[in-house]
């Protein structure tokens, strides 16, 4: 990077806004809180959850005010800043009397206890409508009316009802609810994997991940589509949520599928799909690994291997679909820089060459490097230390700043251009950047965590999912397929238009007991419940993630939608496959795994050309009538979904 850019940057840096400087501020406090609690343990975790909850609030509240005030959205900024007091207060308040509330007045508690649980529900529940809408935000107060009401119910809805005072202690004051034991994971797992995801996209990652997936379209004459794939799955496995992937990389993605010819509804669709994959694969998995790793109480190392072979097929499976379109719908020439800077000016930060060097051999291993390692610390500390996941987060995090800043100082040293003072600033600023994208990533996702703690809380109390898990079994006849059905029914309606952890939290809590009462091992019953939490995503009619891509390539949505399912119709059946293969997400990987999973990507390729390959139908029906062309189709999707699912 030449030193006149660099200069520019800490130019930049010390011009910052107001408000960026008291986000930087935020940011660099609560992670230095998070750093410390990870060395010293000093602290009580339900008490360590209070103050993490209070710190994402202060972040979201701070930065949507500015927003709002910059809209002109007067109603908005006065519910927010009346949020971030309320938030104050109670975080105060609960620090304050933290010992009499957790050993003194447990079951019971004073006015002013009730009063301040009354006023801070009230502000997660604004807070999760800001953040995500009025679906999810009605599907809470739903319950806390149903828990308020449950006379009212007949039938197996019944129940006698809690107290207004029983329901503020559930929601709230005995530490359940919105101070739960899922609060308490967002510190002590999630944020720092948000931090290293920060300080990954900060320090480049990105770009290389863009770079990587471009140098396999440019050499390959079918790899136009794969670069959306490739893109998709690395930067989805760091993105801790698939729209967000979606925006991120179908900005660059979508523009280069149309410009090779194929259709824009077949660009958002390749897109939608392929960035919901990347919520399962390891590291980061959409925070859903880190939950069922706390939720099922095993070691977040056997999550990343029994979630590694099922993300692998799923990618295998969307590679193959993409295939045949791109094959059928693109031209035949590889792509170069220039022609794509040229038609796609967004891409020129990420394509064009600022370093002299860049090209050569050395400049690119050691740009890897600086990501591997930090990932290579984290598995060291998981698999080999065993140390716990909030160390081997913080670890790899001050690793990925080390590495970050070496390559830094040597790429630098490497360019006669540079202006060696500037380097430091430089580093500086990626930090500074790093940490305040992980907070900005980490707020929203505590905020509704909080809000699904409540929600799953006050159900338990209700007796409402072991109702409905017999209820369930009952309706389905004890006839496995039909309750997998149905099951697949409750998690894509309750995942809609929810963010990863949020879907995987309500369908595990609330669905995924249901399969092991039925005798569903553990975690095939929460993959199969988690791959449609997210599928949900690109799954009409709501489809937030064809939302999102079609906008993007300017696309009819419905069409959108259609090309999507032609596309993910195999992945809808691949978690069918982990109930009756229980080897493919299993945290010992065997032979016979493998040679499930060989099986089932066979099943998958002749599933996908039965539902994309035209020149196959057309084959089809040239050689006999189309009613025979059609059946026979049918026939070949059907060998492939048996292939997949039966049992090996």
């Amino acid at each position: 990077m030449s030193s006149s850019k660099q200069s520019a940057k800490f130019a930049s840096l010390q011009s910052i806004p107001r408000i960026a400087a008291i986000q930087y501020i935020i940011a660099i406090a609560f992670w230095a809180f998070v750093s410390w609690q990870t060395i010293e343990q000093g602290l009580a975790r339900p008490l360590f959850g209070v103050i993490v909850l209070g710190g994402a609030i202060t972040a979201y509240t701070i930065e949507n005010t500015h927003e709002a005030r910059q809209k002109e959205q007067t109603g908005r900024t006065v519910a927010l800043v009346i949020s971030l007091v309320a938030n104050i207060i109670t975080t105060v308040y609960v620090i304050t009397n933290f010992q009499e509330l957790q050993t003194v007045r447990v079951g019971y508690g004073t006015q002013v206890d009730y009063v301040i649980a009354a006023v801070f529900i009230a502000t997660i529940l604004y807070l999760t409508y800001d953040a995500y809408g009025t679906a999810f935000v009605g599907m809470i107060i739903a319950v806390i009316l149903y828990s308020q009401f449950g006379y009212l119910f007949p039938s197996w809805l019944y129940h006698g009802g809690l107290s207004i005072e029983r329901g503020l202690q559930v929601g709230m004051l005995d530490f359940q609810g919105i101070y739960g034991s899922l609060t308490q994971i967002m510190g002590t797992m999630v944020a720092p994997f948000l931090l290293l995801a920060g300080l990954l996209r900060s320090f480049g990652g990105f770009g290389l991940i863009v770079r990587g997936a471009f140098w396999l379209s440019s050499r390959v004459k079918t790899g136009v589509g794969q670069m959306a794939v490739v893109s998709s799955l690395l930067i989805g496995s760091i993105n801790g949520s698939a729209l967000a992937n979606t925006t991120i990389t179908g900005s660059f993605t979508i523009p280069v599928l149309k410009s090779t010819g194929i259709k824009k509804e077949q660009a958002a669709a390749i897109e939608a799909v392929a960035s919901s994959g990347g919520q399962i694969m390891p590291p980061v998995m959409g925070v859903a690994a880190f939950l069922m790793a706390d939720i099922l109480a095993r070691p977040l190392l056997d999550i990343f291997v029994a979630a590694a072979v099922p993300a692998l097929i799923f990618y295998l499976t969307i590679s193959i679909s993409v295939y045949q379109i791109n094959k059928q719908e693109t031209d035949t020439q590889l792509l170069s820089r220039s022609r794509v800077i040229e038609e796609i000016p967004e891409m020129r930060d990420w394509l064009e060459t600022e370093h002299p060097r860049q090209d050569a051999f050395g400049y690119r291993l050691l740009e890897v490097l600086q990501f591997l390692i930090p990932i290579g610390v984290l598995f060291y500390q998981l698999g080999v230390a065993r140390t716990t996941v909030m160390r081997a987060g913080m670890f790899a995090a001050g690793t990925m700043v080390l590495t970050g800043f070496v390559f830094l100082i040597v790429s630098n040293l490497l360019d006669p251009t540079t202006e060696l003072n500037a380097v430091p600033q430089s580093a500086l600023s990626q930090f500074g950047t790093g940490i305040r994208d992980g907070m900005e990533s980490l707020a929203p996702l505590t905020v509704v965590v909080a809000a699904i703690g409540l929600m799953v809380d006050t159900l338990f109390t209700t007796g409402l999912p072991a109702t409905l898990a017999f209820a369930l079994i009952d309706i389905s006849g004890g006839v496995l397929p039909i309750l997998l059905v149905m099951t697949m029914v409750l998690c894509i309606i309750l995942g809609m238009g929810m963010p990863t952890s949020a879907s995987y939290l309500v369908v595990a809590l609330l669905i995924a007991p249901n399969l092991i009462e039925f005798g569903i091992p553990e975690l095939p019953a929460h993959f199969f419940v988690l791959y449609f939490a997210i599928l949900a995503a690109i799954t009409p009619p709501i489809a937030p993630g064809i939302v999102i891509a079609s906008g993007i390539a300017d696309a009819d949505f419905w069409k959108s939608c259609a090309e999507a399912m032609k596309i993910a119709i195999p992945v809808f059946i691949l978690p069918f496959a982990f109930i009756y293969n229980p080897q493919l997400v299993s945290p010992n990987v065997t032979l016979n795994t493998i040679v499930t999973a060989v099986a089932v990507v066979i099943g998958t390729a002749i599933l996908s050309i039965g539902l994309n390959s035209k020149g196959f139908s057309s084959r089809l029906s040239s050689k006999a009538t189309p009613v025979v062309g059609n059946l026979a189709q049918i026939g070949v999707i059907l060998v492939g979904i048996v292939i997949m699912v039966v049992p090996k």
